[in-house]
């Protein structure tokens, strides 16, 4: 048995699998509620060397308290002939992914392993099998950009290889590391990746790095069976480093099904989207990883960012939310569900013992979809963070069972009274679709929605107990996400199919619930799809859309026959309102015509004068003035920009922000027309101000 002696070097192999970010869409399998969350694989690797090396992963789930790696007694791996003389104590085990792993010469054998872990009394188990061995080439360094001893000038640079010659697909992994071995970037295997842009601030002025690429013929650590690696080939930055050159490409036509163009021919103004990606290059937006934009059914704009391509396939987040209502649609399209009035303990009856279906509340179908069940449920619309234990969004991911998490909350209102987002209640239509059609909702979603619009490549998250997580667990590439988007802009057709009727559509994106405050960023709300309108250039754009944690968007803008796609670093980002911004100040203006100025009333100073002060956004620590100069409203935050505010009418404003590019403001009263609040919206989502002074 060959160990490697440097850890950082192995480190570099693994895909993060188990994270602390509980969204991040990490799978766990094979684990009881008693036993020990564990995921395992085995695999194999050509070295440039020309040897062939063994890797075997252990990874603990975040469910298991005990310490790592003291608390883990024992670990035995049993491979096709019988148990590998290897225990715990062979193992190398690297803290911030919970991971244990072996390296060892040679090729495994085909065949079905399991790994079994113990801790006192608790055990864990889990199985891989290798169901091929084959030696996939060793990429060709010499036809790598940058190319060896290359010195780059521009930021970000684009990374590029030739591809391997193969008749199955290969997935794509590059790595790149400092001369002491320190982990710079990685991106994800991604399948037939043969080019990616690096993010600008990755790569450091003066600095040498050393870069490597990956193949293999599975997408993670889980899926693959045999990769290949090249040799590390060392390059530089310069000292003095300017913005890379961007000339816009038509999208390529793939066999996806989509028809391409170009901006000119569909009438679209280039000048904003140049300057978009330019300041994107430049570092203006960060944490983009895509832009798609689909104009009269033709994919015309299509961008790619931190490492991302075509074929990544991205978490959506809660914008998984809006499929699940789509294939809520489907069901009733095709008898599986009666109507959307039917009760919730009369289509989970097997939940018997939990509160909704022993007590028989009254929630219906509906109020899942509408987010007005009436139970109690805590979440960042309370004012209660992800970190904080009493949020049950955490919650429902901490579970083993998020069905019995669900049914077990208390009624505290009448259902349909109040809105109150919960991806519990999304979570709960995924369990109402299985029991209706017999099928797990990712494979009713692959039947009846996906294969039919000619998505091949998706993935889905399952919580411990193999539920699929209907509530923010798909993954979907950004192109079959503007799929999904116009379809729906074209009442559920696709390509001359009615994938789901038109009168779902039309019921589900209609606003059921209007105005509903701050989570949802003032937008109304519908069957799972947000809704909402506003003036931009003077021209009133109405919008519905899907979003998810981070900034996952699908914008469908029906008068504009317009599908705009945004995907975005899902943990810790500002997306929900760059996108926003993006779609007001870079891309709509692109499409509209010109339109005359902006119409505006007089107010008297009586009027201007209630809504000076501070206002503050409690959900997003920010404050905001409302001051007046020369006769007019203006706001600011801390030292930015004055905004002159222009009235449209006696309580909505307009104005024109460097940084944001259109505003509209609203200011909201009491019975006493005493100012409450103001909402400044940004593309069709806003954020509440309170008035404090």
């Amino acid at each position: 048995m060959y160990l490697l002696r440097k850890q950082t070097l192995r480190i570099l192999i693994l895909v993060v699998l188990f994270t602390a970010n509980i969204f991040s869409g990490c799978e766990h399998r094979n684990a009881a509620a008693s036993e020990i969350p564990i995921d395992g694989a085995i695999y194999s690797d050509h070295r440039p060397d020309g040897s062939y090396k063994t890797y075997i992963d252990i990874g603990i789930g975040r469910q298991f308290s005990g310490r790592l790696p003291d608390d883990i007694d024992s670990i035995t791996v049993t491979g096709p002939q019988s148990n590998l003389s290897i225990g715990k104590e062979d193992f190398n085990y690297y803290p911030p992914w919970r991971l244990f792993w072996i390296v060892q010469d040679g090729f495994p054998e085909i065949g079905t392993y399991k790994f079994t872990v113990t801790s006192g009394n608790q055990i864990g188990s889990a199985i891989d099998t290798q169901s091929v061995v084959k030696a996939i080439p060793i990429p060709d360094i010499s036809k790598f950009k940058p190319a060896i001893a290359e010195t780059l000038t521009c930021r970000p640079p684009t990374f590029s290889w030739s591809a391997i010659s193969a008749p199955e697909p290969y997935y794509y992994q590059i790595d790149i590391q400092d001369l002491n071995r320190n982990h710079v970037y990685r991106t994800a295997y991604i399948r037939d990746m043969f080019s990616v842009k690096i993010p600008p601030d990755v790569l450091k002025p003066g600095i040498t790095y050393q870069w490597r690429l990956r193949v293999a013929d599975g997408p993670d650590w889980k899926a693959l069976n045999n990769r290949s690696q090249s040799r590390w080939v060392k390059f530089s930055v310069n000292q003095s480093i300017v913005p890379c050159e961007h000339t816009y490409e038509i999208p390529v036509k793939t066999d996806d099904g989509w028809e391409t163009s170009s901006l000119r021919k569909e009438g679209v103004n280039s000048e904003n989207l140049t300057r978009l990606i330019a300041d994107i290059l430049n570092g203006k937006y960060k944490d983009i990883h895509s832009i798609v934009i689909v104009k009269d059914g033709k994919l015309i704009f299509e961008e790619y960012f931190s490492g991302n391509h075509r074929n990544s396939l991205h978490v959506m987040a809660s914008a998984t939310k809006s499929v699940t209502s789509i294939l809520v649609g489907i069901a009733i399209d095709n008898k599986m569900i009666s109507n959307v009035n039917r009760k919730i303990y009369e289509l989970l009856p097997q939940y018997e013992g939990t509160k909704w279906v022993d007590k028989k509340y009254e929630i219906t179908l509906e109020h899942l979809l509408t987010m007005t069940a009436g139970v109690a449920w805590l979440t960042l619309s309370s004012d209660i963070p992800l970190s904080d234990p009493r949020n049950d969004d955490a919650g429902l991911y901490r579970s083993y069972d998020p069905i019995k998490y669900t049914l077990e909350k208390e009624l505290i209102e009448q259902p349909g009274s109040r809105y109150n987002y919960s991806t519990g209640n999304s979570t709960v239509l995924g369990e109402i679709l299985k029991k209706a059609s017999g099928l797990n909702p990712d494979e009713f979603a692959a039947k009846y929605l996906l294969y039919p619009l000619g998505i091949q490549n998706h993935k889905w998250k399952a919580y411990p107990n193999g539920t699929i997580d209907t509530g923010g667990g798909l993954y979907l590439r950004s192109r079959d996400m503007a799929k999904i988007g116009y379809m729906m802009l074209k009442k559920g057709k696709w390509r001359g199919n009615q994938i789901v009727s038109k009168e779902w559509v039309n019921e589900s994106t209609k606003a059921h619930v209007q105005q509903i405050g701050k989570l949802t960023m003032a937008s109304d709300y519908g069957y799972q799809w947000h809704h909402g309108e506003r003036k931009i250039r003077n021209q009133s754009i109405e919008a519905f859309f899907a979003q998810g944690l981070g900034g996952q968007y699908i914008f469908i803008i029906p008068a504009l026959d317009l599908v705009v796609v945004f995907t975005y670093q899902h943990k810790n980002s500002s997306g929900w309102l760059t996108g926003n911004l993006v779609l007001a100040k870079y891309i709509t203006p692109s499409v509209l015509p010109p339109a005359p100025l902006q119409k505006t009333i007089e107010l008297n100073s009586r009027i201007i004068d209630k809504y000076l002060g501070e206002y503050e956004s409690r959900s997003f620590n920010e404050k905001i003035t409302v001051g007046k100069k020369h006769g007019n409203l203006y706001i600011q935050r801390s030292d930015d920009q004055k905004v002159t505010l222009y009235p449209e009418t006696e309580r909505i404003f307009y104005g024109i922000s460097e940084e944001f590019g259109d505003l509209q403001i609203t200011f909201t009263m009491d019975a006493q027309r005493s100012v409450k609040h103001l909402i400044v919206r940004i593309g069709f989502v806003g954020i509440q101000f309170d008035k404090i002074i």
